[in-house]
């Protein structure tokens, strides 16, 4: 059966499960609010490197059971500025319900790295890919937006990254990803259809972002290194030197780009002078 869309308001939001959690702990609301650009990731390496650049300590561990663990932690950028970073967990529903709360918490813009499967030739492990538009072929998006074929990343946020990422060494391709909940059922059909269609990767997350920031009115984008290949048969890249470095330089750009809008934000907040 499809998913049906119900527009009607939640019974329960972010916000109220934090104002719950601040009541039952006796700690002020204003203690969780973060900044207003958040950077995340899913792979350990990645999250190690991104806390040590912005200089972050590592989040702390909520073991509460009230809602999944969002692993966020503030640090700085080379300007001064706070920047939210989190280490995100994979798969659309939890990555979704993790941005939920922090865009409750105060995050307007959200930059995202994460590893994708290949369906291309020309873009073998390592590559670097900018994802403007996203299958839809999760769950969670049917929830945030009505049935549709795909759902896009906020333009101007895919520029941004598209941009940083050539002033840190990659050389990055921008195109249409397929999301899918079920890594083990990318089945022959679906990559070679998906392939001839001309989806540059496959991975878990972009569509239920994209569906997220759209009705939360919040800007997100997504940059992606290859982690393996299937366009002809498996090949796993996950310990390639080459993948671990287009991670490297993925977090670089975000951070890059995570400056650039954290300075537009500070001149925004401070007005015409």
């Amino acid at each position: 059966m499809s998913i049906p869309y119900d527009p009607s308001p939640p019974l329960v939001t972010p916000a109220q499960v934090l104002e719950e959690q601040c009541e039952r702990q006796g700690v002020p609301a204003a203690s969780l609010r973060l900044p207003p650009v958040l950077v995340g990731t899913f792979q350990g390496a990645s999250f190690s490197h991104l806390i040590a650049r912005v200089g972050a300590d590592q989040p702390s561990s909520r073991s509460d059971g009230t809602a999944i663990e969002t692993g966020v932690t503030v640090g700085k950028t080379s300007g001064g500025d706070p920047i939210a970073v989190a280490r995100l967990p994979a798969g659309a529903p939890a990555a979704v319900i993790a941005l939920e709360e922090a865009i409750a918490r105060g995050v307007r813009s959200i930059l995202v790295v994460g590893s994708a499967g290949s369906l291309q030739p020309d873009l073998p492990v390592g590559s670097t890919v900018i994802i403007t538009d996203a299958v839809r072929e999760e769950g969670t998006s049917y929830h945030y937006l009505p049935s549709g074929e795909s759902v896009r990343a906020d333009p101007e946020i895919a520029s941004l990254l598209t941009r940083c990422a050539g002033t840190v060494g990659a050389e990055p391709t921008k195109g249409l990803a397929w999301t899918t909940d079920a890594p083990y059922r990318e089945t022959i059909g679906s990559v070679e259809r998906h392939r001839t269609a001309g989806v540059k990767v496959v991975e878990m997350e972009a569509s239920a972002i994209f569906a997220l920031s759209q009705v939360r009115r919040v800007r997100a984008g997504l940059l992606v290194a290859v982690s393996d290949e299937l366009f002809d048969s498996w090949r796993p890249g996950f310990h390639d030197p080459a993948y671990l470095e287009s991670l490297t330089r993925c977090v670089d750009a975000t951070i890059a780009a995570a400056e650039q809008l954290t300075a537009d934000e500070r001149t925004h907040s401070a007005g015409p002078t």
